[in-house]
């Protein structure tokens, strides 16, 4: 197979992804937010501060944003690959901030907010994705007020229809969730990049599995630690995803662009190392 023939199959199948999940999402119908979802394990109150450990495993996420937002600031690479991972670091920072605010006093809104930033965040790192191996013009400022719209009407469809039903359907969260976990590793082992290797996003995709294996088992933890939850061993996971982007962007060097045949090739070599 042709390297150009493989990349139109790449493409097509981001395509075909994107149209399934939308299609699967709409025949699954509501997934909505109910108060049980605000009952996490490790609710424990420390130096009066409820659901201190769900509250305080935020932090960690916090400073990986933070680290990660001054990385890309200063990174070898072109704005068009910076920009979409400062927005990601961005996000990353913002929502851990507002978590620890829902974690102490759970609630819809807080959730709801808490889900604006991670979809936030999961669009910005897609777009990164994109703009370094498909088009460098998601990453320029249309390519992000593409997201920011995006992201918009996704919050729109969610609050207008809480409004109409009573109720929170989750779905368009979901879409913007789901999407780049299926998107990344396809855009990454089909495509060739000149800044990231496929190892780099998929020992990304990895931790964030097993992020959301903790959260799934957060009770059981729980009773097997006495102390600490899986919705917090979450966090401190997702810290974990943040900080080994950040350290990415760190030590980023300058790169010619994608379409170079020599930094094909070398990243065909990193690829299979």
């Amino acid at each position: 197979m042709t390297e150009q023939l493989g990349r139109r199959c790449a493409l097509v199948i981001l395509a075909a992804l994107t149209l399934a999940t939308c299609v699967g999402l709409l025949a699954w119908g509501p997934v909505l937010l109910d108060a049980g979802m605000h009952d996490y394990a490790g609710q424990r109150r420390w130096l009066g501060l409820p659901n201190a450990v769900n509250v305080l495993c935020n932090l960690p996420l916090v400073l990986a944003g933070l680290w990660g937002w001054r990385a890309t600031r200063t990174s070898a690479w072109p704005a068009t690959v910076r920009l979409p991972w400062q927005g990601f670091f961005i996000s990353v920072t913002g929502g851990s901030l507002v978590a620890a605010v829902y974690h102490a006093a759970p609630g819809n809104t807080g959730y709801v907010l808490a889900q604006v930033a991670m979809s936030a965040a999961f669009v910005m790192l897609t777009f990164g994705m994109l703009a370094e191996r498909v088009q460098a013009g998601f990453g320029s400022r249309a390519g992000l007020q593409g997201a920011a719209v995006l992201l918009a009407l996704a919050t729109a469809v969610v609050v207008l229809g809480a409004g109409l039903r009573g109720s929170v359907d989750l779905r368009p969260f979901l879409l913007l969730q789901i999407l780049p976990v299926l998107l990344i590793p396809t855009g990454a082992l089909g495509l060739p990049g000149s800044y990231t290797r496929a190892g780099d996003w998929l020992v990304m995709l990895i931790a964030y599995g097993a992020a959301k294996c903790f959260d799934l088992f957060d009770a059981q933890i729980h009773a097997f630690t006495g102390w600490i939850g899986g919705h917090a061993l979450m966090h401190l996971a997702l810290a974990g995803v943040a900080g080994q982007l950040a350290y990415r962007a760190a030590s980023a060097t300058p790169s010619a662009p994608a379409g170079d045949p020599a930094v094909r090739a070398q990243t065909s070599l990193n690829t299979a190392s």
